[in-house]
């Protein structure tokens, strides 16, 4: 009997057809993941620039969120290492293919690699599609740092893409053009922007300015996260400044607990348990309190698991790279090993 292996065979518009319309549950979720591949290009090109000083940026990095509300399109503009047309054809062109790890195989070898995975965000290779969900055509224009020439990628999500070279005088970076669906025009609303980039990226360490024809530019993001700090650098105005401006309380916090922890899981945590009791403390309803932040970026405040119910008056944060998020980065993977830990670390760090 003879054996013959074949390939899958895959009809890549209908697998992109899912991805844009069934990967995701909440399309405002298209902002996060193109700031966060907006970030993690940043942090490449200061990674491989510690190498290859040339491809640095002479001025301070950031991403700008232009928005013409008129035209109805949504541009997100960045300073980082940028693509070239075989980057383009690798990355934006085959679905599932991540170029961050990509990267991160790349440098394995090296020894900050460890480093350069904890700054970095994406994973699955699949976040920018998620601009197809509110954009009916997606404009990609971009230069690679060290290199000449600028490329523009383009797709309607559904015939495949064109890459065009242009002109040389486009900076180092990528500029993501989103033309909005007609259902879809309420992303032209600069203040509805500002409102997703506070809730989903203000603490990505990169500052991010928005812009339209009629407000002049200026910063939307705090771009710090207090918890990454030591604890001996952090004030107590400080702590209370982040509890009542981030976690929406009117009291002071009774006692704060900012712990970091290394090991099978890592993670940062800050936690806060407030003076004064939640009306609904009693009610066996209530939720945790608890938001979940992987590599500084927001992904849900509906986690089990993370405290005891018993303890959901408490409010906080917990930062980690080691949970394991499904493909559209909006849920925990369930996982024995990532519980098992959690409850260690509940003893570990008892309130």
């Amino acid at each position: 009997m003879t054996e013959q292996t074949h390939n899958f065979e895959a009809d890549t518009g209908k697998i992109l057809n899912i991805v844009i319309n069934s990967l995701y549950s909440d399309r405002d979720i298209f902002l996060r993941e193109l700031l966060s591949n907006a970030s993690d290009a940043i942090h490449k090109r200061k990674l491989l620039g510690q190498t290859q000083p040339d491809i640095l940026n002479s001025a301070e990095d950031e991403i700008l969120v232009a928005v013409d509300d008129k035209k109805k399109t949504v541009e997100i503009i960045d300073t980082g290492i940028g693509l070239n047309a075989d980057d383009l054809t690798e990355t934006l062109g085959t679905i599932a293919r991540s170029g961050t790890s990509s990267f991160l195989d790349s440098i394995e070898e090296a020894s900050d690699s460890k480093n350069a995975a904890k700054s970095l965000i994406g994973k699955f290779g699949v976040g920018f599609y998620s601009a197809f969900m509110v954009a009916e055509k997606v404009v990609v224009t971009t230069r690679k740092a060290g290199e000449n020439g600028a490329n523009t990628w383009e797709s309607d999500g559904k015939a495949g893409y064109t890459i065009t070279a242009v002109s040389d005088e486009h900076p180092v970076g990528t500029s993501i053009k989103l033309f909005l669906r007609k259902d879809a025009k309420e992303y032209a609303d600069l203040h509805k922007l500002k409102g997703l980039i506070k809730k989903y990226s203000d603490h990505i360490i990169v500052p991010i300015f928005v812009q339209s024809k009629d407000v002049e530019k200026e910063q939307a993001n705090s771009a710090q996260a207090l918890w990454t700090k030591s604890p001996s650098e952090v004030s107590e105005e400080e702590y209370s400044e982040f509890y009542k401006a981030s976690l929406g309380a009117f009291d002071e916090p009774y006692i704060t607990l900012h712990n970091k922890t290394e090991g099978s899981i890592d993670f940062t945590n800050l936690l806060y348990i407030p003076k004064t009791a939640p009306f609904d403390l009693f009610e066996p309803e209530r939720k945790t309190k608890i938001s979940l932040y992987i590599n500084r970026v927001f992904i849900s405040q509906d986690v089990d698991g993370v405290i005891p119910t018993w303890l959901r008056f408490v409010k906080g944060i917990l930062d980690t790279t080691s949970l394991d998020l499904n493909v559209s980065r909006e849920m925990v993977q369930n996982s024995p090993r990532d519980q098992k830990d959690f409850e260690i670390c509940n003893e570990t760090h008892p309130l």
